[in-house]
Protein backbone atom coordinates (compact mmCIF):
# COMPACT_ATOMS: atom_id res chain seq x y z
CA UNK A 1 0.00 0.00 0.00
CA UNK A 2 1.39 3.39 -1.00
CA UNK A 3 1.09 6.40 1.28
CA UNK A 4 -0.87 9.29 -0.23
CA UNK A 5 0.77 12.64 -0.99
CA UNK A 6 0.13 15.05 1.84
CA UNK A 7 -1.22 17.83 -0.39
CA UNK A 8 -3.89 15.51 -1.79
CA UNK A 9 -5.33 15.23 1.70
CA UNK A 10 -4.73 18.89 2.55
CA UNK A 11 -6.67 20.34 -0.36
CA UNK A 12 -9.25 17.61 -1.05
CA UNK A 13 -10.86 17.39 2.38
CA UNK A 14 -11.33 19.06 5.74
CA UNK A 15 -10.08 15.97 7.51
CA UNK A 16 -11.10 15.21 11.10
CA UNK A 17 -8.92 13.77 13.89
CA UNK A 18 -10.31 10.24 13.77
CA UNK A 19 -9.84 10.14 9.97
CA UNK A 20 -6.26 11.37 10.19
CA UNK A 21 -5.48 8.79 12.87
CA UNK A 22 -7.12 6.01 10.82
CA UNK A 23 -5.05 6.98 7.80
CA UNK A 24 -1.83 6.75 9.79
CA UNK A 25 -2.73 3.45 11.47
CA UNK A 26 -3.67 1.87 8.14
CA UNK A 27 -0.63 2.96 6.14
CA UNK A 28 -2.27 5.72 4.12
CA UNK A 29 0.15 8.36 5.45
CA UNK A 30 3.78 8.38 6.49
CA UNK A 31 4.55 9.43 10.03
CA UNK A 32 6.04 12.73 8.80
CA UNK A 33 3.00 13.54 6.67
CA UNK A 34 0.64 12.68 9.52
CA UNK A 35 2.44 15.16 11.74
CA UNK A 36 2.41 17.81 9.02
CA UNK A 37 -1.30 17.41 8.39
CA UNK A 38 -2.00 17.54 12.11
CA UNK A 39 -0.10 20.82 12.30
CA UNK A 40 -2.03 22.30 9.36
CA UNK A 41 -5.39 21.26 10.77
CA UNK A 42 -4.44 22.54 14.22
CA UNK A 43 -3.66 25.89 12.58
CA UNK A 44 -7.03 25.79 10.79
CA UNK A 45 -8.91 25.35 14.03
CA UNK A 46 -6.84 27.10 16.71
CA UNK A 47 -7.83 26.07 20.23
CA UNK A 48 -10.60 23.69 19.03
CA UNK A 49 -7.91 21.65 17.26
CA UNK A 50 -6.72 20.03 20.49
CA UNK A 51 -6.79 16.48 19.07
CA UNK A 52 -4.66 17.55 16.12
CA UNK A 53 -2.28 19.29 18.51
CA UNK A 54 -1.85 16.02 20.42
CA UNK A 55 -0.94 14.18 17.21
CA UNK A 56 1.44 16.92 16.12
CA UNK A 57 3.17 17.02 19.49
CA UNK A 58 4.42 13.43 19.09
CA UNK A 59 6.62 14.25 16.10
CA UNK A 60 7.39 11.55 13.52
CA UNK A 61 8.41 8.95 16.10
CA UNK A 62 6.29 6.05 14.89
CA UNK A 63 5.72 4.17 18.18
CA UNK A 64 4.60 7.30 20.08
CA UNK A 65 2.63 8.69 17.14
CA UNK A 66 0.77 5.44 16.54
CA UNK A 67 0.01 5.06 20.23
CA UNK A 68 -1.61 8.50 20.34
CA UNK A 69 -3.50 7.83 17.10
CA UNK A 70 -5.05 4.73 18.69
CA UNK A 71 -6.29 6.92 21.56
CA UNK A 72 -8.21 9.31 19.27
CA UNK A 73 -11.95 8.55 19.62
CA UNK A 74 -13.26 6.66 16.60
CA UNK A 75 -9.83 6.20 15.03
CA UNK A 76 -10.25 2.47 14.45
CA UNK A 77 -13.84 2.51 13.20
CA UNK A 78 -15.04 1.85 9.66
CA UNK A 79 -16.63 5.31 9.58
CA UNK A 80 -13.23 6.97 10.02
CA UNK A 81 -11.83 4.98 7.12
CA UNK A 82 -14.49 5.91 4.55
CA UNK A 83 -12.74 9.12 3.51
CA UNK A 84 -9.62 7.30 2.33
CA UNK A 85 -11.30 5.65 -0.65
CA UNK A 86 -12.22 9.13 -1.87
CA UNK A 87 -8.72 10.49 -1.22
CA UNK A 88 -7.18 7.57 -3.11
CA UNK A 89 -9.37 8.48 -6.11
CA UNK A 90 -8.24 12.10 -5.85
CA UNK A 91 -4.62 10.93 -5.88
CA UNK A 92 -5.26 8.81 -8.98
CA UNK A 93 -6.91 11.76 -10.69
CA UNK A 94 -4.00 14.04 -9.79
CA UNK A 95 -1.55 11.61 -11.39
CA UNK A 96 -3.73 11.45 -14.56
CA UNK A 97 -5.20 8.09 -13.74
CA UNK A 98 -3.81 4.63 -13.09
CA UNK A 99 -2.72 3.03 -16.38
CA UNK A 100 -4.40 5.87 -18.23
CA UNK A 101 -7.86 5.12 -16.78
CA UNK A 102 -9.79 8.02 -15.32
CA UNK A 103 -11.16 7.47 -11.78
CA UNK A 104 -14.95 7.32 -11.44
CA UNK A 105 -16.30 10.88 -11.69
CA UNK A 106 -19.42 10.09 -9.67
CA UNK A 107 -17.43 8.76 -6.71
CA UNK A 108 -15.10 11.76 -6.84
CA UNK A 109 -18.02 14.16 -6.84
CA UNK A 110 -19.75 12.35 -3.99
CA UNK A 111 -16.61 12.33 -1.86
CA UNK A 112 -15.92 16.00 -2.55
CA UNK A 113 -19.49 16.87 -1.60
CA UNK A 114 -19.31 14.94 1.68
CA UNK A 115 -15.75 15.47 2.89
CA UNK A 116 -15.02 18.97 1.62
CA UNK A 117 -18.05 20.99 0.51
CA UNK A 118 -20.46 19.93 3.26
CA UNK A 119 -17.84 20.52 5.95
CA UNK A 120 -16.95 23.91 4.50
CA UNK A 121 -20.64 24.87 4.24
CA UNK A 122 -21.23 24.04 7.91
CA UNK A 123 -18.10 25.87 9.05
CA UNK A 124 -16.47 22.70 10.39
CA UNK A 125 -13.36 23.12 8.26
CA UNK A 126 -12.06 26.31 9.88
CA UNK A 127 -12.34 28.27 13.12
CA UNK A 128 -14.44 31.26 12.05
CA UNK A 129 -14.33 32.94 15.45
CA UNK A 130 -10.66 33.97 15.41
CA UNK A 131 -8.53 35.85 12.89
CA UNK A 132 -5.32 33.89 13.59
CA UNK A 133 -6.45 30.50 12.27
CA UNK A 134 -8.12 32.10 9.25
CA UNK A 135 -4.80 33.50 8.07
CA UNK A 136 -3.91 29.90 7.26
CA UNK A 137 -6.93 29.33 5.01
CA UNK A 138 -5.76 27.26 2.05
CA UNK A 139 -8.95 25.72 0.64
CA UNK A 140 -10.89 27.99 -1.75
CA UNK A 141 -14.08 26.11 -0.90
CA UNK A 142 -13.91 27.45 2.66
CA UNK A 143 -13.95 31.01 1.30
CA UNK A 144 -16.84 30.25 -1.06
CA UNK A 145 -18.89 28.84 1.81
CA UNK A 146 -18.05 31.87 3.96
CA UNK A 147 -19.52 34.15 1.30
CA UNK A 148 -22.75 32.18 1.42
CA UNK A 149 -22.92 32.32 5.23
CA UNK A 150 -21.92 36.00 5.37
CA UNK A 151 -19.06 35.36 7.77
CA UNK A 152 -17.86 38.45 9.62
CA UNK A 153 -14.19 37.49 9.17
CA UNK A 154 -14.52 36.64 5.48
CA UNK A 155 -11.91 39.21 4.46
CA UNK A 156 -9.34 37.69 6.81
CA UNK A 157 -9.87 34.29 5.19
CA UNK A 158 -9.35 35.79 1.72
CA UNK A 159 -6.04 37.25 2.90
CA UNK A 160 -5.14 33.82 4.26
CA UNK A 161 -5.97 32.20 0.93
CA UNK A 162 -3.74 34.72 -0.85
CA UNK A 163 -0.89 33.91 1.52
CA UNK A 164 -1.14 30.14 1.43
CA UNK A 165 -2.65 28.82 -1.80
CA UNK A 166 -0.11 27.93 -4.52
CA UNK A 167 -2.34 28.78 -7.50
CA UNK A 168 -3.30 32.42 -8.22
CA UNK A 169 -6.11 31.16 -10.46
CA UNK A 170 -7.81 29.91 -7.27
CA UNK A 171 -7.12 33.13 -5.37
CA UNK A 172 -7.97 35.97 -7.76
CA UNK A 173 -11.68 35.13 -8.32
CA UNK A 174 -12.23 35.16 -4.53
CA UNK A 175 -10.34 38.46 -4.21
CA UNK A 176 -12.54 39.92 -6.94
CA UNK A 177 -15.68 38.68 -5.22
CA UNK A 178 -14.50 40.30 -1.98
CA UNK A 179 -13.89 43.65 -3.67
CA UNK A 180 -17.26 43.46 -5.43
CA UNK A 181 -19.09 42.86 -2.17
CA UNK A 182 -17.15 45.61 -0.43
CA UNK A 183 -17.85 48.17 -3.16
CA UNK A 184 -21.52 47.25 -3.36
CA UNK A 185 -21.97 47.57 0.41
CA UNK A 186 -19.54 50.47 0.96
CA UNK A 187 -17.76 48.28 3.50
CA UNK A 188 -14.41 50.04 3.79
CA UNK A 189 -12.95 47.40 6.12
CA UNK A 190 -13.75 44.56 3.71
CA UNK A 191 -12.45 46.64 0.81
CA UNK A 192 -9.15 47.12 2.62
CA UNK A 193 -8.89 43.37 3.26
CA UNK A 194 -9.58 42.64 -0.40
CA UNK A 195 -6.86 45.08 -1.43
CA UNK A 196 -4.40 43.50 0.99
CA UNK A 197 -5.21 40.06 -0.47
CA UNK A 198 -4.68 41.41 -3.98
CA UNK A 199 -1.35 42.92 -2.92
CA UNK A 200 -0.17 39.59 -1.45
CA UNK A 201 -1.17 37.77 -4.64
CA UNK A 202 0.78 40.23 -6.78
CA UNK A 203 3.82 39.99 -4.51
CA UNK A 204 3.87 36.21 -4.18
CA UNK A 205 2.78 35.23 -7.71
CA UNK A 206 3.62 38.24 -9.89
CA UNK A 207 0.22 38.25 -11.57
CA UNK A 208 -3.24 39.81 -11.64
CA UNK A 209 -6.37 39.42 -13.78
CA UNK A 210 -8.61 41.85 -15.65
CA UNK A 211 -11.54 41.52 -13.26
CA UNK A 212 -9.43 42.50 -10.26
CA UNK A 213 -7.89 45.40 -12.16
CA UNK A 214 -11.33 46.74 -13.11
CA UNK A 215 -12.40 46.60 -9.47
CA UNK A 216 -9.14 48.10 -8.27
CA UNK A 217 -9.74 51.12 -10.50
CA UNK A 218 -12.90 51.86 -8.50
CA UNK A 219 -10.93 51.95 -5.23
CA UNK A 220 -8.88 54.85 -3.80
CA UNK A 221 -5.37 55.14 -5.22
CA UNK A 222 -2.08 54.49 -3.42
CA UNK A 223 -3.32 51.33 -1.73
CA UNK A 224 -1.20 48.30 -0.89
CA UNK A 225 -2.48 46.71 -4.09
CA UNK A 226 -1.35 49.66 -6.23
CA UNK A 227 2.12 49.45 -4.72
CA UNK A 228 2.59 45.70 -5.06
CA UNK A 229 1.11 45.47 -8.54
CA UNK A 230 3.54 48.16 -9.66
CA UNK A 231 6.43 46.48 -7.88
CA UNK A 232 5.90 42.80 -8.74
CA UNK A 233 3.69 42.40 -11.84
CA UNK A 234 5.33 42.93 -15.25
CA UNK A 235 4.62 46.53 -16.25
CA UNK A 236 3.38 45.53 -19.70
CA UNK A 237 0.45 43.79 -18.02
CA UNK A 238 -0.65 46.83 -16.03
CA UNK A 239 -3.40 49.21 -17.26
CA UNK A 240 -2.81 52.73 -18.56
CA UNK A 241 -4.60 54.35 -15.63
CA UNK A 242 -2.17 52.83 -13.12
CA UNK A 243 0.78 53.93 -15.27
CA UNK A 244 -0.65 57.45 -15.43
CA UNK A 245 -1.15 57.62 -11.70
CA UNK A 246 2.28 56.26 -10.78
CA UNK A 247 4.25 58.27 -13.33
CA UNK A 248 2.16 61.38 -12.78
CA UNK A 249 2.85 61.24 -9.06
CA UNK A 250 6.56 60.87 -9.74
CA UNK A 251 6.58 63.88 -12.06
CA UNK A 252 4.77 66.01 -9.50
CA UNK A 253 7.43 65.17 -6.96
CA UNK A 254 10.36 66.15 -9.17
CA UNK A 255 8.97 69.23 -10.94
CA UNK A 256 9.35 72.65 -9.32
CA UNK A 257 6.27 73.52 -7.30
CA UNK A 258 5.05 69.88 -7.45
Amino acid sequence: MHALPVDVVRYAAAIEPSELAWGRLNGQLTAADTVRLAFLRRCDLGAPGEAFARIHAQGPSEPRLDAVCREIPGAETDAAGRIWDYLALVARHASEGADGAEPPARQLAAGRAEFLLARAASGRGMNWRESGPLLGTDRPEEVDAAFERGEELLGVAVIGLALTHPDPAAILPRVARTLERALESSDHGLRHQGLVALAHTARLHGTVDRRCLDLLRRCPRDSEADDDLWGYVPRRRLPWWLWRHRLGGRLRRVLPGG
